[in-house]
């Protein structure tokens, strides 16, 4: 309203001159129980598909995803690669030491590249999720803008009426402070939803990020242990070039998990807070 709240929340316009002389027109005293409903009607349904939207997409899922990648890589030990000490080593050569750990290098590589494979799906959801909030956002900042306009209408209707002498008050007051109630949902959701949205851009870009350094290592590793062509070859793998590759992905790998926790927490903080507001609309 005039207030200049609009300003601060979401940058909603003032109520258009025209759109409040036509509700203030079309008064009619005896549907003042229920004025402006409409427009309370369309701002709670924008706001309950924004709360359905901040409830889909759980990074839970991919993080249980990229934690058990992790586990994968962290199992391939380049020291097995070495000379065991002892007895054991007559019966280990060097050869069969190399196959084992091709052999499960191939295992990991195998899983990783179906784990990075999905990681496209998760962000191509997470771009249309953002262009429906986006849609939602502009959607409700129209709400409210046809809020304002009815609060305007009944400002004006209510000026210059003087307190009824021992009567219930004007319904149109009780009326108008229900339309404020969920004027003041629809802003404070405006923020919240940019929120989600950020979150997820976030989270799309850490996944992005971690998963060109998982192929990175996958392609480093294979080249290292002379797997990048035809028919591997016979090498002697270098096991601290492997370990210092393996070690950097293992610290992408814990960075990206400790984002996505973090951005977990702000979508759901988000989701409890759309919830808050919807609840007592």
């Amino acid at each position: 309203m005039a207030d200049g709240s609009y300003r601060w929340f979401g940058h909603a316009p003032e109520p258009d001159a025209a759109r409040v002389a036509a509700i203030h027109a079309a008064w009619d005293e005896a549907t003042a129980h229920a004025f402006g409903e409409p427009a309370r009607a369309a701002a709670v349904e924008r706001l309950e598909r924004a709360l359905a939207a901040a409830r889909v997409g759980d990074l839970a899922g991919v993080a249980d995803s990229l934690a058990g990648t992790r586990s994968l890589i962290e199992a391939l030990q380049p020291r097995a690669l070495e000379r065991r000490r002892g007895l054991a080593s007559l019966f280990d050569s060097r050869g069969k030491r190399l196959k084992r750990f091709r052999a499960a290098y191939r295992d990991a590589a195998a899983r990783l590249t179906d784990s990075v494979a999905a990681l496209p799906e998760w962000t191509e959801a997470a771009a249309r999720r953002s262009g429906a909030l986006e849609t939602l956002w502009g959607e409700l900042r129209d709400a409210v803008a046809d809020l304002d306009a009815h609060l305007a209408a009944a400002a004006r209707r209510l000026t210059g009426q003087a307190p009824a002498e021992d009567g219930p008050p004007h319904p149109l007051k009780a009326r108008k402070a229900t339309l404020d109630d969920c004027r003041a949902a629809a802003l404070q959701s405006l923020p919240l939803i940019r929120s989600a949205q950020n979150a997820d851009a976030r989270a799309s870009e850490a996944l992005r990020t971690c998963g060109e350094g998982l192929t990175a290592w996958r392609d480093d590793w294979r080249e290292a242990l002379g797997l990048s062509g035809k028919r591997p070859r016979r090498i002697r793998p270098d096991a601290e070039r492997l370990a210092r590759s393996r070690d950097q992905v293992l610290a992408r790998l814990d960075r990206t998990l400790a984002e996505l926790k973090a951005l977990g927490a702000r979508r759901n903080d988000v989701e409890g807070r759309l919830a808050a507001l919807r609840t007592p609309l």
